[in-house]
Formats: structure tokens, C-alpha cells, sequence
């Protein structure tokens, strides 16, 4: 069974203008895909349906055998498991930096999880180390520069254990240094248990991560 699957599946905004038009995926875990295309293609509606921010206007996406819905993610046990199994970096990092440490940061999401306070500390302290925090563990995270941010969000993501990691242009913004520590850090992530989804223009990137490169054209089509 594949993890991620997308049958027919268009969607358009509120008044009617098209983001996506009849998209079908198939997408496993122990792979990781690369989606390019123009800006305006359809990417970030595309992530927002994979994620239950947004639901296709046609069509059915599935996780892992089950329909996501409305009424799917009305319910608060359901939505809480699949919320759980898929993390998402957004372009823009610093929407999803709101506490008053690192530390905090990262431990806030396991804490929604209902994880007990030593699951979240042995977590917190792991992933703190993985992505080399430690000495920036004390530091708000407002006051970090743009890849520092980058592995606090990344590190607090990866805390939750995700079996889907999406990631929207993760190479937006940094310098050749932290474009170069993100791009090592994203490599090591792949695993036979895990999906990885990224949107990139980064050709440098997508030679050295993708196994499998998604092209979407301007008319919000897939082409290949």
C-alpha cells in the first residue's frame, strides 16, 4: 500500500480560480520525491491538501488506506493521529516559531501529543543534539539567524517522529553554509520507513536527495 495517494484530485480557491487541476499520485514511504515547477503551479495548494489544511475541490487523497476528509478530521482522535504522522516546514520558518526558547520549541508539539514529561525530555534532548542546538538550547528563537531558525523549526518537526516529512523550498533563504548543512541533514533523513517530500528550484538538491522528481506546469498540471 502506498503511504500517500491522490486520485483525480483538482482544487480551486474560493472564487473559483484553479490551483490544481485532476492530480494522481502514488507516493511510498523509503523514497523521496522532489515536486518543481513554476511559481503559481499548484505546489503549496498541494501541501496544504497533504497536510489537512485544505481538502480537494474533486477527487479523494488517501493516507495510508484511509480517506481524508472533513468529517475525517472533525473528529479529534483522527485528526490528532494524522496530524502526528505528517510534519510540514513551511518556506517560511519563522510562522512556526512562537515560543520563548528553543527548548521550549521543540518540546511544546510533544506535549501535544500527551507524551509524558520524560518522553518529552529524552526527545527534546535528542533532537537538540541531532541538529546541533545545544549551545542556542536557552536562546529565543526570534533572536536566531535564518538557518539557525531553519534547524529549531526542522528539529521540532523531527521530534514528533513523522512518518511523512514535507518541506516546502527548505533551501530558501540560507546562505552557501547553511544551504550545505540543511542539504546533509535532509540526506540523512532518508530511511525505509519514512516519506520525504520537498518543492525546490534547487537543481543542486534535487541531484543529490531525489529519487523520484514530480514536474508541474504552469496550467497546475502534473507533466511527467
Amino acid at each position: 500500500m502506498n503511504t500517500i495517494e491522490l486520485k483525480n484530485v483538482s482544487f480551486n480557491y474560493d472564487d473559483g480560480t484553479p490551483a490544481l487541476e485532476d492530480i494522481s499520485l502514488s507516493l511510498a514511504s523509503g523514497r523521496c520525491y522532489v515536486i518543481k515547477g513554476p511559481n503559481g503551479c499548484g505546489k503549496s495548494s498541494l501541501f496544504r491538501i497533504l497536510n489537512g489544511l485544505s481538502f480537494p475541490t474533486k477527487g479523494e487523497y488517501f493516507f495510508k488506506g484511509t480517506a481524508v476528509t472533513p468529517k475525517f478530521l472533525h473528529d479529534k482522535k483522527n485528526a490528532a493521529i494524522f496530524h502526528s504522522k505528517i510534519g510540514f516546514l513551511f518556506q517560511d520558518t519563522e510562522v512556526m516559531l512562537f515560543t520563548g526558547s528553543v527548548e521550549d520549541e521543540i518540546a511544546f508539539g510533544l506535549y501535544q501529543l500527551g507524551l509524558s514529561d520524560e518522553e518529552v525530555k529524552s526527545r527534546t534532548g535528542h533532537y537538540i543534539s541531532a541538529l546541533s542546538l545545544e549551545a542556542l538550547r536557552r536562546r529565543a528563537p526570534f533572536s536566531l539567524s535564518g538557518g539557525e531558525k531553519k534547524r529549531v523549526a526542522l528539529a521540532s518537526i523531527l521530534a514528533m517522529e513523522p512518518e511523512v516529512l514535507i518541506m516546502d523550498e527548505p533551501l530558501s533563504g540560507l546562505d552557501e553554509d547553511g544551504q550545505s548543512w540543511i542539504t546533509d541533514a535532509l540526506k540523512s533523513l532518508k530511511s525505509p520507513e519514512r516519506l520525504l517530500l520537498i518543492a525546490t528550484h534547487n537543481d543542486q538538491l534535487v541531484r543529490e536527495i531525489s529519487d523520484q522528481t514530480i514536474l508541474m506546469d504552469k496550467f497546475h498540471h502534473i507533466v511527467n
